[in-house]
C-alpha cells in the first residue's frame, strides 16, 4: 500500500513538473523570450581609411552568425561574428568583427527590425610577402525584415553596417604604420533565424 502511494506520488510529481516545463516553454514562445540563433550570407564591402591608406571599398563574399536571448517580443539581444573576404590578383583581404547587438522590433507583428550595437572590427591584407592589419572598435547598425520560413525559422533580407573607429591603428608586418584608422564594412544579404 505504501509502495503504491509512493509510485502514485512520484508519477503525479513528474507529470506536474512536465506540465509546468511545457507551460514555461509556451509562455516563452508567446511573449517572445528565450534563446535564439541565426546566420546570414550575402555580398559585402570593406574599406580601411587612414593617413597612408588608399581607402577603396572592395566587394566580396560576406557572412555572419549570431546567438542570444530575447528579453521580450520587441527586443532580441545577442553576440555576433561577421566575416568578409576579397581576392584580387595576388592580394587577399579579410575582415572579421565580433560584437554585441540588440534587435528592436517596433511593431507587435515582429517583422521589421532595427539593429544597434558595438563591435571590434579587424582587417587584414596580405600578398604573400607583406601583411597589413587594421583594427578599431565602433558601432554596429542595421535593418531587416523577417518573414516566417517553415514552422520554426524566419527569413530576412538585411542591410548591416559596422565601423571601427576607436582604439585602433594600422600595422605593416607587425610595425605601427598609422596611429588612427577607420575600418568599415557593409553587408547586404539574407539571414535565417530560429527564434
Amino acid at each position: 500500500m505504501l509502495r503504491a502511494a509512493v509510485i502514485v506520488g512520484v508519477t503525479v510529481s513528474l507529470v506536474c513538473a512536465g506540465g509546468a516545463a511545457a507551460q514555461r516553454r509556451a509562455t516563452a514562445r508567446r511573449d517572445g523570450s528565450g534563446f535564439w540563433y541565426g546566420f546570414g550570407l550575402g555580398a559585402g564591402w570593406a574599406r580601411v581609411t587612414c593617413a597612408i591608406c588608399a581607402g577603396h571599398r572592395a566587394g566580396g563574399l560576406s557572412a555572419f552568425a549570431a546567438l542570444g536571448g530575447s528579453t521580450s517580443r520587441n527586443v532580441r539581444i545577442g553576440a555576433e561574428l561577421a566575416a568578409w573576404r576579397h581576392r584580387g590578383g595576388n592580394v587577399t583581404q579579410t575582415l572579421g568583427a565580433i560584437g554585441v547587438a540588440a534587435y528592436w522590433f517596433p511593431t507587435p507583428r515582429r517583422r521589421l527590425y532595427l539593429k544597434g550595437g558595438a563591435a571590434l572590427v579587424t582587417h587584414r591584407t596580405e600578398d604573400g610577402t607583406d601583411v597589413i592589419t587594421s583594427s578599431g572598435i565602433g558601432p554596429l547598425m542595421g535593418i531587416g525584415y523577417e518573414s516566417r520560413f517553415g514552422r520554426k525559422w524566419t527569413l530576412a533580407p538585411f542591410f548591416h553596417y559596422g565601423v571601427g573607429v576607436i582604439g585602433g591603428g594600422v600595422k605593416s608586418n607587425g610595425a605601427q604604420a598609422a596611429d588612427r584608422a577607420t575600418v568599415s564594412f557593409v553587408q547586404l544579404g539574407v539571414s535565417l533565424t530560429r527564434p
